[in-house]
């Protein structure tokens, strides 16, 4: 997989910010899942983070497979 420099990731916080979900307090040093494009922050949880890793994830594989609609 090709790693551009707007590709979402995960990081480790270092300022508060709050999750574009669920509305959650993101402390600094919690993991969180971040788009640098929009500068949005996802928390950790199941539906909110981990839930948009996993579609990228899923986008990336369409996209080197060339499965996409």
């Amino acid at each position: 997989m090709r790693r551009y420099k707007c590709d979402p990731r995960w990081i480790n916080v270092r300022f508060k910010g709050e999750c574009i979900r669920c509305k959650r307090l993101i402390r600094p040093g919690e993991r969180a899942f971040y788009y640098p494009e929009d500068r949005s922050l996802y928390c950790a949880g199941e539906g909110c983070g981990k839930a948009a890793s996993r579609e990228f994830s899923a986008q990336v594989f369409d996209e080197d497979n060339n499965t996409s609609m």
